[in-house]
Order: structure tokens, then sequence, then C-alpha cells
């Protein structure tokens, strides 16, 4: 089925007339009125990452976007898809949002609003110190893990009070010059590698 629905999605660059839509500084995401399983996507980043799940979910389609001019626009045409429901999940530089997607035999829905939306980690390193923050957390634990060049595991830990979490890590005197941190929060893990040196 995955096939059939990659085959079945028509992917069109620029959009038109908006219906309902769902909006915020980085995402939006509407159907076009009157014009079946169209759904719209747009977003203000140059680079996106955008995935189409079923709720046991397994990715029936996903795809990397760039974009020029620092806009993405796309149009996903869910015909082929069966009545049920769907998520949308949009990622660009800073966040993921996702957004249920309903469909019915001619029609289809997108929520209002993101129904959930998790701020990626902010990883820094200047001066042989590296820096993890975490903004919005929510009330969800957070585990932190650092690694060496080797895969040495330096540290870890789970945070469970707090939703802005800020964590600081010397490494001047570790003899590696590549870092890599690992942080699970919101059924999601981030990992990122910085450089001190």
């Amino acid at each position: 089925m995955k096939n059939v629905v990659k085959f079945g999605l028509a992917l069109a660059v620029f959009l038109t007339a908006f219906g309902v839509r769902a909006n915020d500084a980085d995402f939006s995401v509407s159907v076009r009125s009157g014009l079946g399983k169209l759904i719209n996507f747009s977003i203000n980043n140059t680079k996106a990452h955008v995935s189409i799940t079923g709720k046991d979910g397994e990715v029936l389609f996903e795809e990397n976007i760039k974009a020029k001019d620092g806009k993405i626009n796309r149009t996903y045409d869910l015909n082929a898809f069966p009545a049920g429901s769907y998520f949308l999940e949009a990622e660009n530089g800073a966040k993921i949002a996702r957004y249920e997607i309903k469909i019915d035999e001619k029609t289809a829905s997108v929520s209002e609003k993101a129904i959930a939306e998790v701020l990626k980690p902010v990883v820094t390193a200047k001066d042989g110190i590296v820096t993890v923050n975490i903004k919005e957390a929510a009330k969800t634990p957070v585990e932190i893990k650092l690694y060496d060049e080797n895969n040495a595991e330096l540290y870890s830990e789970t945070v469970t009070k707090g939703s802005n979490i800020t964590k600081r890590f010397d490494t001047k005197n570790i003899k590696a010059d590549k870092f890599t941190v690992v942080a699970k929060y919101n059924d999601k893990m981030f990992v990122e590698t910085v450089t001190t040196k």
C-alpha cells in the first residue's frame, strides 16, 4: 500500500484559494474547499521534512523539501487514501508540528491547529563548553546523553521537572574534538554532533 499511496500523491508547487486553515508563525495547513481530498501545506523556511502517517505510525509518504525563496508550498492529493484518520507531520529547523487529517469517501479535513508541537533542542559549542537548551518540554521526562567521538557515554540524566532545561558540559579536559548530544522527549529523539575546537 505504501507504494500505491506514494504514486497517488500529486504534488503542486504553488497554492491557490484556501478554505479551512490551520496557521501559526511557521506552518500553515489547509483544505481546498470544494475540491475533494486536496490538502495544502505551506512553511516559512528554506528546508522542511514532511510525512503522512497512518494511525498505526506507518509512514505512507515523506519528502525532504528545499526552497530558495524561504517559502515552501505543496498540495497533496489524498484520493488514493482510504477513509480514516491520518497525520501530517512537518519539521523545520526549530520544531515539529503534527496535524490530524480525517478522510471520508469524498472529502478530507485537517485539524485547525497542530495537535502536537515539539520544539527541537538547541545545541551549541564554544570554547570547550557544550550547551543544550530545551524549551517548552512540557511535563514529559527529558533524557539527555552526551557522547564523545568514540561513542563513549560521558553523561546521562533524565530530567522530570521544568519546562525549560539548560545543561552545560565543560569538555576542555576531554581528549575529543566532537561530541554528540542525544535528547529524548515527547516521543521524539534528537541527535546532534558539535565540534568544540
